[in-house]
């Protein structure tokens, strides 16, 4: 992979952070912030759950704490063309099968693979999202976000269909938009070198992980509460 200091940092910066700047702006015209709020306001204390309830929330957040945190780490790596790339990606996709087989005891085999499938899309997306971008292909660039976007929408109605009744179709696209546009941020964060900003954007990656992670294992205890008991 071709070093940052090859690189036209100046036009490399400006064609990305103007592209993904977009992005945002119409993720966050989305209602993508609504799904924030909601992911956040979910009672994350363990007192009146029983033993398997907790067990599913601490999973499911563990899991998704991972997916932030390895992707950050992937953003850095391919942001920067780090020779620690390819390892940190194959870790990346690796937590895409984890949370995959975390669903298969509710949902099947076929369900959590596809699950799988979705989420590695994802993340694959995002990877060819920004070589666009650091390669200054603005068009490609575009094509890319639309992915992401179609991605996004494609494990929202998964997982409603799913779980309809908890899993709202509405609520699961807000939910997985606002973490786009928190990820866009991060990006455009760390090509502008505003540190601070990128400090602050991650912090709230992580909090919106986990109320995704709570609305996840809440909906799984709604659809199967004879497992919970």
């Amino acid at each position: 992979m071709t070093h940052a200091r090859t690189w036209p940092a100046g036009r490399l910066a400006l064609t990305l952070v103007t592209a993904l700047a977009a992005a945002l702006a119409a993720l966050a015209l989305s209602g993508g912030q609504g799904a924030q709020a909601h992911g956040l306001a979910h009672d994350t204390s363990t007192a009146a759950r029983t033993s398997s309830e907790v067990a599913l929330y601490q999973g499911l957040r563990s899991l998704w704490e991972d997916h932030v945190s390895w992707t950050r780490l992937a953003i850095i790596s391919l942001t920067t063309g780090s020779p620690d790339t390819k390892a940190t990606v194959a870790r990346l996709l690796r937590n895409q099968a984890d949370i995959g087989n975390a669903v298969k005891p509710f949902y099947g085999d076929a369900a959590g693979n596809e699950l799988t499938r979705l989420l590695r899309q994802h993340i694959l997306v995002a990877a060819d999202l920004i070589a666009a971008a650091k390669a200054g292909n603005k068009a490609k660039l575009a094509s890319e976000q639309a992915a992401w976007q179609r991605n996004a929408d494609a494990i929202a109605g998964f997982l409603h269909d799913a779980n309809p009744d908890s899993w709202k179709l509405g609520e699961m696209k807000s939910m997985l938009r606002t973490h786009l546009a928190l990820t866009t941020q991060e990006v455009v964060a760390r090509l502008q070198g505003r540190w601070t900003l990128d400090v602050r954007v991650y912090d709230a990656i992580v909090k919106q992980a986990l109320g995704m992670a709570d609305m996840l294992s809440e909906g799984i205890v709604q659809q199967f509460p004879a497992r919970f008991a």
